[in-house]
């Protein structure tokens, strides 16, 4: 991932330009005040790296709002009230992986302490040129996109279940933000300032499953919805899915199924 630019921009009245074409991802985190958005896609993009439903495309942003528009789209705006909001964009992920791993549209929030904690860092970052600064800047705009996806996913399983142990809560919300990279729970549990067995007692006694249960849920998940509705080789659905490589998931995959990947993958397509 790179960082390309980020502006704070305070008490705009109007955008200089009625619509503008973006060839990097690029966001517009509200602070205040509030604009009105549509987004025309691209014709041709990357797959999603998740299905729809689809973010809305037009509307209307304000705090607890940010609006993403992906590269080679369109972003038609009109200021409602004067805005203050973090523009930002950066490239990368798409282009290293062919595979799409944010939703363009409307993104919204409701953990809004994280939030105004988030843009009081990124207001203190702003204008560090410094390679620290700009990773430190990227890490946090990202974390907004995070931020958004965990609570979507929250709201689109509404069997999940919730927990008061706020920090096996951030436990876990990190495991649905880094699960499809390679992730130590041991790494984890340092994080979070426990020892790995007081982590998996403590995540049990919240979500009534250990870590690692959890964390592999996610991972066959997606492996399941990528056998089915993609043409990708098992070693590239195992990238994609925290695991080393395809013949370890593969195996992963049949204890768990009962199914091979590729019988799974016939079935499906039937």
């Amino acid at each position: 991932m790179k960082l390309n630019e980020h502006i704070y921009w305070q008490n705009k009245a109007r955008f200089d330009l009625k619509e503008d074409r973006y060839e990097t991802w690029t966001l517009f985190a509200v602070e205040e005040g509030s604009f009105r958005f549509e987004i025309v896609l691209p014709d041709s993009a990357p797959p999603l790296l998740e299905p729809p439903p689809m973010l809305p495309l037009a509307g209307e942003a304000g705090f607890g709002g940010a609006v993403l528009c992906p590269p080679g789209g369109v972003l038609r705006r009109e200021t409602v009230t004067p805005l203050t909001f973090h523009y930002v964009q950066f490239e990368g992920s798409e282009e290293q992986s062919g595979v799409c791993p944010w939703m363009p549209g409307l993104l919204t929030f409701e953990d809004v302490r994280r939030l105004r904690s988030n843009y009081a860092h990124l207001r203190r970052a702003e204008g560090d040129a410094s390679p620290e600064g700009r990773a430190w800047t990227l890490h946090l705009a990202l974390d907004l996109l995070r931020l958004h996806e965990t609570e979507r996913r929250r709201e689109l399983r509404p069997e999940a279940r919730f927990t008061e142990d706020a920090l096996m809560a951030l436990a876990a919300a990190e495991i649905e933000a880094r699960f499809g990279a390679p992730l130590p729970l041991e790494a984890l549990a340092a994080e979070l300032g426990l020892s790995p067995v007081q982590f998996t007692r403590r995540f049990r006694a919240a979500f009534g499953e250990t870590p690692s249960r959890f964390l592999k849920s996610l991972r066959l998940a997606r492996a399941r919805r990528l056998l089915g509705d993609t043409e990708l080789t098992l070693a590239e659905i195992a990238e994609r899915c925290g695991y080393e490589n395809g013949f370890y998931l593969s195996r992963v995959f049949t204890a768990e199924t009962g199914l091979p990947p590729s019988e799974y993958r016939r079935r499906r397509r039937v």
